[in-house]
């Protein structure tokens, strides 16, 4: 990996090297984590009618993606390791601009391979991205994490907002689901500039074997974390409309419900790293956002339906408030760049892995009738879960400390 302070190069211009300037690449790359992603669940119904699959093969385009962060996000460090952090995100992210630019075809084949390569290239700079943030704002980290994982949180919003609105405008959903490369393309070139501003200006370091991560109790309380935090997530992100129209909800509302929820979670995205390394115990943070995120999802599966929009604020405030938690811990328990590549690579594969089991879970409770109140015991059993791995990595001790 790389040494965490630049070197100037003799002939790099001042602004590729400024904190603003790489601030700016760090989020250009944020907003480009989701849409990829939330663009093609907006558009399942289309994609459906238009290629002749089932629910069952819609089902695995959305699946697909979680599996290839876990399978792919461990050679991030390598690739790092091989062409330089820079350019390795400037890569990733033409080729993911190129494998939206596949969804122009319109074929099954075009859109899986489409899939593959969006869930392997997020997957792996998902991975490097948190780097920067330990690596070039060491003194900054929770701001930098809160505004990190808010604008991925904007970009995921917007493109589940806007794609269907872009499908209605060009009469194609094609188009509505590859035009989300133009601003991938934006980043691409920012991270190209960035590049070829640090070259040379860092020298490859031997990385330690990742392998002693797992010998190690606080990597695996921040991936523990990661993990179960993220299997929330994705219940919420695969079935909650799903859930609220099972109690009678209409389509609309359970879409306003869902908007209210992102809205929140952009505010705790921001919010709580920021408490957590300036006034705020990170522990406290942890049993807060948990309770947040039960009680909201609780609420919405087994309160009246009236107060639905109130509950899916809750449950935002708290969803935001984990991601961002699992994110600074990275951070904050990686004594180096390098140590931060290792476990954000354990943390996000493993962890995204086993996060995936969540949403069939509750598919498997609606298949043997347990009703809401058994998706609902699964959402507590798996917060509680998170909340003995959360307290773990927000015990004050480095990773690979010993």
């Amino acid at each position: 990996m790389l040494q965490e302070r630049p070197v100037p190069t003799a002939k790099a211009p001042v602004i590729l090297l400024s904190s603003g300037f790489i601030g700016l690449c760090l989020l250009a790359a944020a907003f480009n984590l989701r849409p990829a992603l939330t663009s093609l669940a907006t558009m399942l119904a289309e994609i459906q009618a238009g290629l002749d699959i089932s629910s069952f093969q819609a089902g695995i385009l959305t699946t697909i993606p979680v599996l290839c962060f876990g399978v792919f996000g461990p050679l991030a460090p390598m690739v790092s390791a091989r062409f330089g952090i820079e350019k390795a995100i400037a890569i990733l992210l033409l080729v993911l601009a190129a494998g939206l630019g596949l969804r122009t075809i319109g074929s099954t084949t075009a859109l899986v391979s489409s899939t593959l390569l969006a869930g392997a290239t997020i997957g792996m700079a998902g991975v490097l991205l948190p780097v920067i943030i330990r690596r070039d704002f060491p003194h900054r980290l929770g701001l930098m994490t809160g505004l990190y994982t808010m604008i991925l949180s904007v970009g995921g919003a917007s493109a589940a907002g806007l794609t269907p609105m872009i499908e209605r405008s060009l009469s194609s959903w094609t188009l509505a689901l590859a035009v989300w490369c133009v601003p991938v393309l934006l980043a691409a070139g920012l991270w190209g500039a960035l590049a070829a501003g640090r070259q040379g200006a860092f020298k490859v370091a031997r990385m330690p074997r990742f392998t002693r991560l797992f010998r190690d109790p606080t990597a695996w309380a921040v991936t523990g974390f990661m993990g179960l935090q993220a299997a929330l997530a994705f219940i919420v992100l695969g079935w909650l409309p799903t859930l609220l129209r099972d109690r009678g909800i209409d389509v609309v509302e359970a879409g306003l419900v869902t908007s209210v929820s992102i809205i929140a979670q952009t505010l705790t995205a921001l919010a709580v790293p920021v408490l957590a390394t300036r006034r705020l115990p990170p522990g406290l943070l942890v049993v807060g956002v948990l309770a947040a995120s039960a009680t909201g999802f609780v609420g919405l599966l087994v309160a009246p339906p009236v107060t639905a929009i109130f509950w899916g604020f809750v449950l935002g405030l708290g969803q935001g408030g984990l991601f961002g938690l699992a994110l600074l811990f990275i951070s904050l328990r990686s004594p180096s760049a390098e140590i931060a590549a290792m476990l954000s690579g354990m943390s996000q594969s493993i962890g995204y892995l086993g996060a995936s089991l969540g949403p069939l879970a509750v598919s498997l409770l609606r298949d043997v009738a347990y009703g809401p109140q058994g998706t609902a015991a699964l959402f507590v059993v798996i917060a509680c879960l998170a909340g003995i791995c959360g307290l773990g990595a927000a015990r004050p001790r480095m990773v690979l400390s010993g």
